[in-house]
């Protein structure tokens, strides 16, 4: 309990009132109020000061505050209270006494903001602080900078790693070259989106597979064959570009580009505590080892042996292309005993010329829809639009007809697509999701309307629009 504040001697009751009041509302403040005498010991110690240093005020009542300092700031501490008292200035803000520490009586150090004041009481000079448990706070501060710095870190990686990929990406024609470009940079955009999705934890190896090779591929010539694992986060991005750069080579000259090519792709846990990834190609035409390694080959080697620490072996064989990488442990980690078979299930289908179908594209980044509606009208789609806005696709549709189909963003300069959706939905205008959020509000609500992740793979686009697109 806290020492008593008494009034003087033959006061009045209204004294005596007034100072229980006082003694109540020292006690019952949150904050810690220590009052030390000229020589700087405690005169009053409150039940708060009592919770934040784990002593009791008849414990603490004669001691002198620096027991309450860590030792290697109590000179400073001495220094700045003298300096205090001789400038005859009556109070200190909190926060105002910078970064402090308190010692708690078991020694553990911890972080306080402090307000200190000063008066004379009956000749003698008293000093106040009030003290302030920071703790949470600075955790949450070195949090919230941790993850500001995380942040930016990842961010320029991601954009290091693209302006790499662009720098060493060699191609024929400029046509090729932005294929390969746009085909490297949507395998990256997979792969963030699966590490957002998880959290930054990792991603299943599995699930990467078979989305680098959903695009390219007919109905089940790409088997997978692996057991429950668990890609470390940083091994994510190199996984997914090692796949998509043998799922694009299948495509241009291997097993899938034929109906009758087939991927058999099988991943295997090693007595040692490495993984075999093996990628084999079968019933492909018949290829030749190359005579210049492209940067295809170069990437594969680079992030397999450099990136993940593993070992390469790449076999040009005439049935098809084999690879095998083994991988040391550090890069994944095994959830549950039991192996799994993941089946690839996307269909491939030869982009779509869509015979004059109408299609709006409703998209607010200037760069991308020029960009999205120049492939489109390519594969035959007549675009309506782009619209940045749910204002201008509605004035849009309103000066003419009703879309055959509809590609949706769903953030348009902070305003949600959503109304838009409905609009479309009651006139029973099919229409996707194309979105850097990994999914829909309401899903159910619009279960019939897939979702494509930016950066957008084409083919995938391409294949979904010609779903929805109406028969007759």
């Amino acid at each position: 309990m806290a020492q008593r504040l008494r009034p003087a001697g033959g006061a009045s009751r209204d004294a005596v009132e007034v100072t229980r009041r006082l003694e109540g509302i020292v006690a019952s403040a949150m904050d810690a109020i220590i009052t030390v005498d000229h020589d700087q010991r405690i005169v009053l110690f409150n039940p708060a000061a009592e919770r934040m240093f784990a002593v009791t005020a008849p414990v603490a009542l004669g001691q002198h505050i620096s027991g309450f300092i860590p030792e290697r700031f109590r000179g400073v501490h001495a220094s700045h209270i003298a300096r205090f008292t001789q400038t005859g200035a009556t109070n200190r803000a909190m926060g105002s006494l910078g970064a402090i520490s308190g010692l708690r009586a078991n020694g553990e150090e911890f972080p306080i903001e402090a307000s200190i004041s000063q008066v004379e009481v009956g000749g003698e000079r008293l000093a106040t602080v009030i003290l302030r448990d920071i703790t949470e706070r600075k955790a949450n501060e070195d949090a919230r900078h941790l993850l500001a710095r995380e942040v930016d870190h990842r961010a320029k990686n991601a954009l290091a790693v693209v302006q790499a990929l662009v720098s060493l990406t060699r191609a024929p024609t400029m046509e090729a070259f932005i294929a390969a470009v746009r085909g490297r940079v949507s395998s990256l955009g997979r792969a963030h989106s699966l590490l957002a999705r998880n959290r930054w934890e990792g991603a299943e190896l599995a699930q990467i597979i078979t989305d680098e090779c959903a695009a390219y591929q007919r109905a089940g010539q790409v088997r997978i064959q692996c057991p429950p694992v668990v890609l470390a986060a940083a091994a994510v991005q190199p996984v997914g570009l090692l796949i998509h750069e043998l799922a694009t080579n299948a495509v241009k000259y291997g097993a899938l580009s034929t109906d009758w090519g087939r991927v058999e792709v099988t991943v295997c846990l090693r007595d040692d505590g490495a993984l075999t990834l093996e990628w084999s190609e079968v019933d492909g035409p018949t290829i030749q080892t190359p005579t210049v390694q492209g940067f295809g080959s170069t990437l594969i080697a680079q992030v397999v042996t450099r990136q993940l620490s593993g070992v390469l072996d790449l076999q040009w064989r005439p049935s098809g292309l084999r690879l095998v990488a083994i991988l040391p442990a550090a890069n994944f980690r095994i959830e549950g005993h039991e192996g799994v078979v993941a089946q690839a299930s996307s269909e491939f289908t030869a982009a779509p010329r869509a015979a004059g179908d109408r299609l709006l594209v409703v998209e607010d980044e200037a760069l991308v829809a020029l960009e999205l509606c120049d492939q489109l009208t390519e594969l035959g789609w007549r675009i309506v639009g782009p619209a940045a806005t749910v204002e201008e696709a509605l004035r849009l549709i309103a000066e003419g007809a009703l879309p055959d189909v509809a590609m949706l963003d769903i953030n348009l300069r902070g305003q949600a697509v959503y109304p838009l959706a409905d609009l479309l939905q009651r006139a029973s205008v099919p229409f996707l999701f194309c979105t850097g959020y990994e999914q829909v509000e309401e899903p159910e609500r619009y279960s019939a309307s897939p979702v494509i992740r930016k950066p957008v793979n084409i083919h995938q686009l391409a294949e979904e629009l010609h779903r929805l697109r109406p028969v007759g």
